[in-house]
């Protein structure tokens, strides 16, 4: 066996040379920048410590919601396997009644954890997290009373720890007003950051000044082990929902700018999301609980107009693997507008115009329901209602949102608006090879009936829309190399329940002539195995069921 070993050393180690050769000659895919010999992965990325931060002002306003909120990030961490050896925090206040906190919340403080801290947990091939959770102003953090971090200030804290480490990644989380200002000086190679405002926005706190509006979203993502750029995704939606107009940035492409989602909700954009689509937030693969569901909202609701007291019943299921806290619907007026002060204090999403209701669940069934009365409304008046849920980790649900409208009989009027329809999935002018998942997403201002998806004029899929809110997408898997080379069409068609369409269309390239052969190399019981596979073999269809 020896032998055998002996001969077969030299043989592997020129067909490995070899195989580099033929990879630089190769043709390499235009989303894949790395070489084409890799490593087969043993395990996801993980992290080997994480640093929390809670800032204070002078006048320590909103102190109590900063702290709570990092407190449910520091919960969330440990859930997700991070012991408290792990994470190092620093709060506003220190003692048994904050038994989390390490120390104070200073600038100083920042500096030893990161600089002299981290580095006792992290190596050249580990990834250090920090979160910093405080009011915020362009380019400058609140940290304690008369206390500011500058975003140059944390720049180089992380040079100086990446010099002493060689560590492989950081993910810098910012919660705050103007938090983008931070993007600038601090995108380097090998960091993911994430801010929950845009250099010129402040940010809202959520609807119970609980959390920041962004960060109740995308902590309770990254509880249910959604990787950075899934949960971040679903906090933008999560804002805009609310109202808010922050517009939370992400940059992962170190070219100092930050983006946040396009109107469709997805990732990349402006070349920002790729690395943080694939990166998720905890010390260990893990088993994760799904987030808590609102499974069925009622479509636009339309109840009859008193002169003096307008009243109306709200009705939703909410379905949750942890238990349910909480159940709210929050009425916002039509064309209301936050009052985002824009002097650097993180602002309540909730005025004096919008009523929020806690609904009820009498029977423990999953159905929660609940009576609202408006006075003084005038004929016509509208709300969109956002229905939310809390689960006993005080983890935050998707906001599923519909309408109420008071009317002369209560009746909804007669429907001459065509539905909405947006392809999510590919992009336009998109160059697609092998299998690709194609996403349409429909709506309607009364009752969308369906969706279809064609390719070249042919239907391809259909999705019949439930009798109620939230409608779900239209996926489709294509599989690209049963069609000719080339550009081809895509167009999806909403239909509604009056018999309306609208549809939508892009141009996207069929492309499975440039297809490289990967070579992977895998180590197995001290040998190397050399694996190759073609992703030009065509595969085949599966049959898949019109709905």
């Amino acid at each position: 066996m020896k032998n055998i070993s002996k001969k077969l050393i030299p043989v592997v180690l020129l067909l490995t040379t070899f195989l580099s050769v033929a990879c630089l000659q190769s043709n390499v895919r235009s989303d894949d920048s790395s070489s084409c010999i890799k490593e087969i992965p043993t395990s996801s990325e993980v992290q080997s410590a994480w640093i929390l931060l809670a800032g204070d002002t002078w006048d320590h306003k909103d102190m109590d919601s900063i702290q709570s909120a990092v407190n449910i990030t520091y919960e969330i961490l440990r859930g997700n396997g991070f012991t408290s050896e792990q994470i190092y925090y620093m709060g506003p206040e220190v003692g048994p009644s904050q038994p989390y906190v390490n120390t104070s919340s200073t600038k100083i403080n920042l500096k030893w954890a990161i600089e002299q801290w981290a580095p006792q947990h992290v190596n050249s091939s580990q990834s250090l997290g920090i979160a910093l959770f405080s009011h915020g102003d362009y380019d400058a953090l609140a940290v304690m009373v008369d206390d500011a971090l500058w975003d140059t200030d944390l720049n180089s804290y992380l040079r100086n720890f990446e010099i002493t480490t060689g560590c492989k990644r950081i993910i810098l989380i910012i919660e705050g007003c103007h938090s983008g200002s931070f993007i600038y000086p601090n995108s380097k190679d090998n960091r993911i950051i994430v801010t929950s405002a845009h250099t010129l926005a402040g940010a809202a706190f959520n609807a119970d000044r609980t959390n920041g509006a962004f960060s109740e979203s995308f902590w309770s993502s990254i509880s249910s082990c959604l990787t950075i750029g899934n949960a971040f995704e679903k906090a933008v939606i999560h804002v805009r929902s609310l109202g808010s107009h922050q517009a939370p940035q992400i940059d992962d492409n170190h070219d100092s700018q930050g983006h946040t989602v396009a109107p469709s909700g997805y990732l990349p954009v402006g070349g920002d999301g790729n690395d943080a689509l694939d990166v998720k937030i905890w010390a260990k693969p893990i088993v994760c609980f799904p987030k808590i569901q609102i499974e069925m909202v009622p479509l636009p609701i339309y109840e009859i107009w008193d002169l003096f007291t307008c009243v109306a019943n709200i009705e939703v299921e909410v379905g949750s693997s942890t238990g349910i806290s909480k159940v709210y619907a929050r009425f916002v007026p039509s064309g209301w507008e936050p009052n985002d002060p824009l002097d650097g204090y993180m602002y309540q999403i909730n005025d004096a115009a919008i009523k929020m209701i806690e609904l009820e669940d009498p029977l423990m069934n999953g159905i929660y329901s609940g009576d609202v009365a408006f006075d003084g409304l005038a004929l016509g008046d509208s709300f969109m209602v956002n229905i939310l849920a809390y689960d006993a980790n005080r983890l935050a649900s998707d906001i599923v949102s519909t309408s109420l409208s008071f009317n002369a009989d209560g009746e909804a009027p007669p429907d001459i608006e065509a539905p909405s329809i947006v392809i999510l999935k590919p992009n336009s002018d998109d160059a697609l090879s092998d299998i690709v998942e194609i996403v349409a997403k429909g709506d309607d201002n009364q009752e969308l009936e369906k969706i279809e998806l064609y390719i070249d004029g042919l239907l391809v899929e259909s999705l019949v829309m439930p009798d109620y809110y939230p409608y779900p997408e239209l996926r489709f898997e294509c599989n690209t190399s049963l069609y000719a080379e080339g550009m081809h069409n895509i167009t999806a068609v909403a239909v509604d329940k009056a018999g309306l369409n609208n549809q939508t269309s892009i141009l996207v390239k069929f492309d499975n002539v440039n297809n490289e052969i990967i070579y992977y190399v895998a180590s197995i019981g001290g040998g190397v195995i050399i694996i190759i596979s073609s992703v030009a073999i065509v595969r085949f269809r599966k049959k898949r069921k019109l709905r």
